[in-house]
């Protein structure tokens, strides 16, 4: 079941995907890099949140979405537990982000994914987004879908 975030239930949980699953990625860029809980949390409140709790009540994946200046919605982290990856949840949250581009007046997707995740760069191509650009300095791929 998808749903709003809810900032008391899930932020531990979505904190600790984020620790997990995305946080690697960018210290192979950043060593140093230091992000703790706080930060996630500042960064979930700026964005509208959604998790998938497949059937349970505990989030297993999430969604972080903002509209930037350019009228683009940036899926700004997405993350899905290892146990429930391969099971369409992805694909069920990179679809609300795409109704929620819709319902805002967005024509585009875009979302960074780094160099070395090549598991989520290919699940975005199979989901119909081409890579426009790359920063050398981020090692991250920009990735962008035109919305119908």
């Amino acid at each position: 079941m998808l749903r709003k975030r809810i900032p008391r239930q899930d932020d531990g949980i979505i904190y600790g995907l984020v620790e997990k699953l995305l946080l690697p990625f960018a210290r192979q860029t950043v060593p140093d890099l230091r992000i703790g809980r706080t930060d996630i949390i500042k960064r979930l409140k700026s964005c509208d949140t959604y998790v998938d709790t497949a059937a349970g009540r505990l989030p297993v994946g999430f969604i972080a979405l903002r509209v930037d200046r350019d009228k683009r919605l940036s899926v700004d982290m997405l993350a899905v537990n290892p146990k429930f990856q391969g099971r369409g949840i992805g694909t069920h949250l990179m679809r609300q982000a795409e109704r929620t581009a819709g319902e805002r007046g967005c024509r585009e997707v875009v979302l960074w994914v780094d160099d070395a995740n090549t598991q989520a760069q290919t699940f975005y191509v199979r989901k119909g987004y081409d890579t426009v650009h790359y920063d050398a300095r981020l090692r991250c791929y920009m990735m962008m879908k035109r919305l119908g």
